[in-house]
């Protein structure tokens, strides 16, 4: 990057319309980390004022996005989340050119709470696998999950890798091949001990999604309660119009 000392341009306009050129044209790709400020500092014999001040306008144009104790990291564009498309997590990142992975934060075997036996169709003493998950895109935490997945129907699953693609571990392992998938979404915010692992402030807006996933014939797999980063993700849905 080159930085015009005599030019009558701010230092720090300078330094930021340089890093948002490398953004622009591909040179810095989405989720790459950029130079720390001492860095940046030293590289070009400017103050750590100035650029700061240019690291943060690009922060409030939306190019870049700070992560505590990390540095700042060119932002990822929004996630499109399509209401008309059943796709998992995994293939949904993918498909945006992003690498998906999972953290799981627990698993056990409960007895299903009311909720969850009329989501799923089950008997009062039903006991079902509880998951909690962390699910990433290029190491940016976006959504915390938590399953409720039918025992009865996928035998040993707790056993099993549940840092992967569920759907695709019903449809490969216990031959269920998910077939559509019903939803409502509504705006919460987040509460302390969530925001820490989404690494976003207290109270910061989510989108909160409540779904059940069928098969062909109908018969419940799972049902869910997951936190969507509201900064992360854009919500689409294609209606036809009814004639007047």
């Amino acid at each position: 990057m080159a930085i015009d000392y005599e030019s009558k341009l701010p230092l720090y306009y300078q330094l930021k319309e340089e890093i948002k050129k490398n953004i622009l044209n591909g040179a810095l790709k989405e989720g790459d980390l950029v130079p720390s400020e001492h860095q940046l500092s030293a590289q070009y014999n400017i103050s750590s004022t100035t650029v700061r001040r240019a690291l943060n306008d690009l922060v409030h144009e939306n190019l870049l996005e700070r992560r505590a104790g990390k540095g700042s990291f060119v932002r990822m564009r929004r996630v499109q989340m399509d209401l008309r498309k059943v796709i998992s997590f995994t293939n949904n990142m993918k498909e945006m050119g992003l690498v998906p992975s999972a953290r799981v934060l627990e698993k056990r075997i409960i007895p299903a709470k009311t909720s969850v036996r009329e989501s799923l169709g089950l008997k009062k003493d039903a006991r079902v696998v509880k998951l909690d998950r962390l699910r990433l895109a290029n190491e940016t935490p976006m959504m915390l999950e938590t399953r409720y997945i039918r025992m009865d129907l996928c035998p040993g699953i707790i056993e099993q890798d549940l840092s992967t693609s569920l759907w695709a571990l019903f449809e490969n392992k216990y031959g269920h091949k998910p077939y559509r998938h019903s939803q409502t979404i509504r705006i919460v915010t987040i509460s302390a001990k969530h925001a820490h692992l989404l690494g976003v402030k207290k109270d910061f807006p989510v989108y909160l999604l409540k779904g059940v996933t069928y098969l062909q014939d109908s018969q419940a797999i799972e049902c869910e309660e997951s936190l969507y980063r509201g900064d992360k993700y854009e919500i689409t849905l294609e209606a036809i119009a009814n004639s007047l």
